[in-house]
């Protein structure tokens, strides 16, 4: 089988992944709170790249999980 190699542990994707959540919820929150446009575009940049780090990071972690029980079953 040809794996695709991955730099982390499933566990520390996972870690990141739960990390970028926690932070995109309270930017969010700080975004709907913001007062001026300057404000509002800058949270807005923020907010879009950390939705697209939290796309790529869902997509290593399911990776992973698929390759995870590809090997288990290679051991039955």
């Amino acid at each position: 089988m040809n794996y695709q190699q991955f730099e982390k542990t499933l566990p520390e994707y996972e870690k990141d992944l739960k990390e970028a959540k926690k932070k995109f919820d309270k930017l969010s929150k700080q975004y709907k709170k913001c007062r001026s446009a300057y404000q509002a575009e800058m949270m807005y940049d923020d907010l879009t790249i950390l939705n697209e780090d939290i796309s790529e990071l869902q997509m290593i972690v399911k990776e992973l999980r698929q390759q995870k029980k590809l090997a288990e079953i290679d051991v039955y």
